[in-house]
Parts: C-alpha cells; structure tokens; sequence
C-alpha cells in the first residue's frame, strides 16, 4: 500500500485505548503543556476566595469558582494541580463518550479532537476556566442522551457564558440543516440554559455594584484586535482552526450551495465576529466553533469519508497533517517553544 494508506490503516487497525494513549501523547507534544500563572495569581485565586463575592468579570465563571471552593483551593499549587487534573480528566471522558458514542467512529473523531483549537488551548492555559467551556461544549454534542447534553450546556455556560450563548446560536444556525436536525433540541436547551446562566451572572454582579461583566472589555480590546487582524490576517485566520481548516474545506467543498452558507455562518461568521473583537482571538474561535465543528467532522466522517474507498488514506493525510502543521497560539508547543523560538534566538546571536 502507499505510504499515506499504510500510515491510515495502522491508525485504524489500533485498539481504543491505544488510539487513546497517542492522542494524548500528540496533544502535549504538539501543544506544550503551560499554565496560566499570573492570572491565577492576580485573579482567579483571589476572585474564588472572595466567593459569595464577585471579584471581577473572571467570576462569571461561576464553574471554576465553584470547583475552587468545593475543593477549598487556597494556594497556587492546589489550583494547578487540581486544575491539571481536572484537564486530563475531562480530555478523558470526551475520549470515552466517543468511544460510547454509536453515531460517531472513534477512529476518526479522536483525531478530530486533537485538531480542535480548543484542545490546544486548554492545555496552554492550565488553570483557566477554558477548560470548563471546552468540557461542556463536547459533551453538549457527543453525548448519547438530552439529558447528559444538558450537564454538558451547564458546564459550558459555567465556563464562559458569553461564549456559551454563541455557541448555542451557532448550532440553531446548523441545525437549520436537515442533516443536522436531531441536534436541533440539544441547541434549544444549551440557549436556555446558558442565557438563564448569563443573566443570572448579571443580576450577581449587580447585587455587588460590580460592573466588570465580559462585555465591558470589549472596548479596552477592540483596538489591539483589529490590529492584529489588519497586519497579519493569514496568521490569524489560520489560528483560528488550525488543522481543522482541513475538515471544514472539505466539508464545504462536498455539501451543497445552501448548505454552506448555514456551515459557513455557524462555523466561521459568529465565531469569528466574536474573535475580531476580543484580545484572545483563536482561543476564544475555537471555544465557540467546537460544538459545530464536531458536528460537521462527524457528518463528513460518517456520509463521505467512511464509505469510499480512501478513506484509510484520508485518515493517513490527516495524520500526517497533525503531525506537521503547527499550532499557531502564542505559546510554547513544539512550533512556537522549540522550532521558531530556537531558531530565533540562534539567528540573534548570530547577528549580534
């Protein structure tokens, strides 16, 4: 067999927890594995420790505050290894509900995962509240029962409630689509809940004169973000999805004309209206594509993929994609931390 299609098949033939075991493997190699120290320092561990208080628009996390005082994290290490934990933990159990899951093929969709943008970021920002956005937003849509789906709203929202609201407007957009319409339910609830969520944020942060909610940043932002947009739109653009660029062209390329503006509208417009506007653009992209994008890699794994004949090696194209292509956020995976920032620091001394 060709190279890509030997490449493919030995991805294929491996057990789940093998599959499992090198996700992992590629993910921290890929990404690094970095924690978010000085906003654990200076934020979410002082903001936790004022609850019932709010401390800043890092409370509307309302999950993370409540893990914090549920596991009484006190200091900074508590807080990381709890949160390192809670990472591996979660990563997990989206590994298992693919696994479980009988409308996804686990072989395709574990890959698929380590594609996500978000999975990168979750792992370069240990001690975050991502994680919580991240865990729910997967569970939302790889869950095999509504209301299992509806934890899954639950702990999206209690990650990022703005973020959950646009994720639960992307999937009513995609869900418009007959293709994906058994999702349709599952969009409804996760809008409810985190709509309920975000208000009730807002009523707490009222009751405590606080008037630091996520909306407030978006003028102290705006300006740096349109900036980066304007001088480097290729690097940007290409952060958002990274590798899952591959799967959402392919998608576009095979549906019909009308179904792609719907695609287009839910995997790329509002997210990255969203992204233009705050500082951490592909973090913030890839948290509210997720749900959708899982959806249409499923669809395109299931519908074109699986039943023609390249599938192994379109399975071995992707691999190797994974493998290469780097993960473009500003932060120390193999990419960033040990090819770019060697080489740069090689060439100063050089010029110097």
């Amino acid at each position: 067999m060709p190279p890509l299609t030997s490449l493919g098949a030995f991805w294929l033939r491996r057990s789940a927890s093998v599959q499992i075991f090198l996700a992992f493997a590629l993910l921290f190699a890929k990404n690094g594995f970095d924690i978010e120290l000085r906003n654990i320092q200076e934020a979410y561990l002082p903001g936790s420790l004022l609850f019932p208080e709010p401390a800043g628009y890092f409370s509307a996390s309302f999950g993370q505050v409540a893990f914090a005082n549920i596991l009484n994290l006190t200091n900074t290490t508590t807080w990381i290894v709890a949160h390192t934990v809670l990472t591996v933990v979660i990563l997990g159990f989206i590994f298992l509900l693919i696994v479980k899951n009988r409308n996804t093929d686990r072989s395709y969709m574990i890959l698929v995962i380590v594609a996500t943008t978000s999975a990168a970021a979750v792992l370069i920002s240990i001690g975050k509240y991502d994680i919580f956005t991240f865990g729910g937003g997967a569970i939302l849509v790889l869950a095999r029962s509504n209301w299992v789906a509806s934890i899954g709203a639950l702990l999206m929202a209690s990650g990022n409630p703005e973020q959950a609201l646009l994720v639960s407007i992307s999937l009513l957009i995609l869900t418009r689509l007959q293709t994906f319409k058994t999702f349709r339910a599952r969009a409804w609830i996760a809008l409810a809940v985190s709509l309920l969520s975000w208000i009730a944020v807002q009523f707490w942060f009222l009751r405590s004169d606080l008037d630091q909610g996520r909306l407030s940043l978006i003028p102290k932002f705006l300006g740096e973000s349109l900036s980066n947009m304007v001088t480097d739109p290729l690097l940007q653009i290409w952060a958002w999805l990274g590798v899952g660029w591959i799967i959402v062209l392919v998608a576009l390329i095979l549906m019909k004309k009308n179904e792609r503006i719907v695609v287009m509208a839910s995997v790329i417009a509002i997210p990255a209206l969203a992204s233009v506007v705050t500082a951490d653009g592909a973090r913030v992209f890839g948290a509210i594509a997720l749900p959708s994008f899982l959806l249409i890699s499923s669809w395109l794994v299931n519908e074109k993929i699986k039943p023609s004949k390249f599938a192994e090696t379109a399975v071995g194209v992707f691999v190797i994609a994974l493998l290469l292509l780097p993960t473009t956020l500003e932060k120390p995976g193999w990419f960033d931390g040990q090819i770019r920032g060697r080489l740069m620091s090689v060439t100063s001394q050089a010029l110097n």
